[in-house]
């Protein structure tokens, strides 16, 4: 068994250690609470655009935003974080977007360095992006929208898939599939349905370029939103994740508690039993 000061070192540095993870724990709960309070979604401009399309014949649009080709190469988009210390959930976005890579034609998009961390060393190649400072979410969101509409366009992929982590609350976190492109894919709301042009509809634009347009200006919006999300994700995964290693830390320190008393009862149990046998031997000696 180890010696009493080397238990007593063990206790003092996971004492340390605990004071340093509960400090995290609060800071990141601190920290998805605050952005869930800032958190902006813009569920009246996402209407607005969807709205356009219920007054369009989007069947007979030949563009690659509405109906790409079936040959077309899947892009998938998995977004992960730049730091870990999430328990495990980085690992769930990437495996599920692997799991649509069985196809080498794919196009995998990555963003946050933890997703390429877990590229690293396989055959797949991938375009990376990192997320950045929260104040950078906007900026990476348009980058992002950009070079995906890019490589639509370009017709090096077609369909376009995205991964990403979502809290439903600090406790629970799960990832979400999104299909992002064909606009026809969009789930419909209070039964809307694209039934054509009304009689009372006159287009001045080419139903194709107008689609290009809308489906631009949302794509913006959806990516800022995801990666918004996708933070508060972050927040949720890491203050569960260092709870859990709170409580792992005062199992350990438990167990080291319970050696020490033990090592302090053999100690004193060893230095009586050598009184009594000195106290013996004088004894006989008189």
């Amino acid at each position: 068994m180890p010696s009493i000061s080397t238990i007593k070192n063990e206790r003092e540095f996971y004492r340390d250690f605990y004071s340093l993870i509960n400090v995290l724990k609060t800071i990141a709960a601190q920290q998805f609470h605050s952005l869930e309070r800032k958190m902006q979604t813009y569920d009246e401009f996402t209407e607005t655009v969807e709205s356009f399309f219920t007054m369009m014949d989007v069947s007979a649009i030949a563009h690659p935003f509405v109906n790409p080709k079936e040959t077309a190469p899947l892009g998938i988009v998995a977004i992960t974080s730049d730091r870990g210390l999430l328990g495990g959930l980085n690992h769930r976005v990437m495996t599920s977007a692997f799991g649509y890579m069985e196809n080498s034609q794919n196009q995998l998009i990555v963003v946050g360095q933890q997703g390429h961390n877990y590229v690293y060393g396989t055959n797949v190649f991938y375009k990376g992006f990192i997320v950045g400072e929260d104040d950078q979410r906007y900026v990476r969101a348009l980058e992002l929208r950009d070079y995906v509409i890019e490589e639509v366009l370009a017709g090096r992929i077609g369909p376009v898939k995205v991964f990403y982590p979502y809290a439903t609350s600090i406790q629970v976190q799960k990832v979400m599939e999104l299909d992002l492109l064909p606009c026809t894919k969009w789930p419909e709301k209070d039964g809307a349905k694209w039934d054509g042009y009304g009689e009372d509809i006159l287009l001045e634009s080419y139903p194709g370029d107008l689609a290009e347009y809308l489906i631009y200006l949302l794509l913006g919006q959806r990516f800022f939103e995801i990666l918004q999300f996708s933070r508060l994700a972050e927040f949720a995964a890491r203050t569960v994740h260092l709870e859990d290693s709170v409580e792992k830390i005062k199992k350990i320190d438990k167990q080291l508690q319970q050696k020490y008393f033990r090592a302090r009862h053999e100690v004193v149990d060893q230095q009586m039993r050598e009184l009594f046998a000195a106290r013996i031997l004088y004894a006989d000696e008189n």
